[in-house]
């Protein structure tokens, strides 16, 4: 059982699923060259993070989080000083990867993308209740 892990300039690295999260995420920042410090995330193609900070410390198997066979996105998690979100950079070139890119501004902006689609309703709802109007006057 493993996972492909992708980060930097098209690079790969193959994991075993059949260890402790603990040692796999260990194990996942010593093969990526990142510092132990730092908090890591992983990404499926469809845009969900794993969470993976929530369950650094779990002794649960690595199998229990992540699907077998599957591509995932390493991300780098930055908090944020003025609010207690945080901010998803991905590990992987923008320019080779710009789908990437936009799940990313998605993930880093919930609140801005759940106003946008509210805000896009609304006044959609406007408009069309604005043309019903227009239609029983005629």
């Amino acid at each position: 059982m493993f996972v492909t892990i992708l980060h930097g300039d098209s690079r790969m690295e193959i994991l075993n699923l059949n260890c402790k999260l603990i040692n796999f995420i260990h194990h996942l920042k010593q093969r990526c060259g990142l510092d132990f410090k730092e908090c890591v995330e992983l990404m499926d193609g469809g845009g969900k993070v794993m969470d993976l900070e929530a369950k650094q410390q779990s002794v649960a198997l690595a199998s229990s989080v992540l699907t077998e066979r599957q591509h995932y996105f390493l991300l780098r998690v930055c908090r944020e000083d003025d609010a207690a979100g945080q901010k998803y950079v991905s590990l992987l070139n923008p320019c080779r990867h710009p789908e990437i890119t936009e799940l990313l501004r998605k993930l880093s902006n919930p609140d801005q993308e759940q106003e946008k689609k509210t805000r896009g309703r609304t006044q959609r709802s406007k408009h069309i209740s604005a043309n019903n109007k227009n239609k029983q006057i005629k």
